[in-house]
């Protein structure tokens, strides 16, 4: 495999760092890109929100005590908005804040100060977990369906890799967002309500709180450069929810 090949087919994961201290999140941003991520920054959690409405971060690592609110509190929210594991980072380093910082859903807690290659380390871990956990979601999609390849129009699904390509270039979709386009067009022409797809997607009961699916779909249509006047559509429809339909302009 040539270098160009690789570098379209195995981009590099991508880390949130919230972080108020800007000497503490540049240097941490140093060393996570040395070790073969890319980083993108906030010190507040208005920017972390605004990072979230572009990004779409493999891993989050999440400051607590923020300018602008509690990273604990944002945790919800930081998870309706993207499907990526969570790493406290905190100045709270007794063993409740740690037990707190966990049963609150983070998936992993480092207590400041901290060696900043043991903050490299656990970034490690958790991506070498979340490619496992990308590789039984693939599988699962692959059960569903006999055919290896879905493609309509300038649309293609290569299931077994869970890529997306629209007119052969690869959209580099998150594997929670090809889950769901993969959902959306097995049921083609029929609108999905997104608590279904919540449930089918991230294999839990939903709530009514929609923005997790809002979120993904906007990712979504964004990377398939889908609009008003594209072949491809992805719809939200009053009382009927979202529906993927292809329209042939031959």
């Amino acid at each position: 495999m040539n270098c160009e090949s690789c570098i379209v087919n195995c981009p590099r994961p991508l880390v949130l760092m919230v972080e108020d201290n800007k000497d503490v999140l540049r240097l941490n941003e140093k060393w996570l890109m040395a070790a073969g991520f890319d980083t993108v920054g906030a010190e507040t959690l208005a920017g972390a929100r605004e990072a979230l409405a572009t990004h779409s971060p493999d891993i989050v690592v999440l400051d607590i005590l923020l300018p602008d609110g509690d990273g604990l509190d944002f945790l919800p929210e930081c998870k309706t908005l993207c499907a990526a594991p969570v790493l406290f980072c905190s100045s709270r380093g007794e063993d409740r804040d740690i037990l707190r910082g966990l049963e609150a859903g983070g998936d992993d807690y480092i207590p400041k100060p901290y060696n900043v290659d043991i903050l490299v380390a656990r970034v490690k871990v958790m991506w070498r977990q979340e490619q496992e956990n990308r590789k039984k979601t693939q599988a699962a999609l692959a059960a569903q369906t006999p055919e290896q390849v879905i493609e309509r129009g300038p649309l293609k699904l290569d299931i077994l890799a869970g890529r997306a390509y629209m007119d052969g270039a690869d959209v580099k979709l998150k594997p929670k967002e090809f889950a769901l386009l993969f959902t959306l067009v097995r049921n083609e022409g029929r609108g999905v309500s997104a608590q279904k797809l919540y449930e089918a997607v991230w294999n839990m009961p939903a709530t009514d709180d929609t923005r997790t699916v809002k979120t993904h779909i906007y990712h979504i249509r964004k990377k398939l450069s889908v609009t008003d006047h594209t072949a491809i559509a992805i719809t939200n429809e009053y009382g009927t929810g979202y529906r993927f339909s292809y329209i042939s302009l031959e």
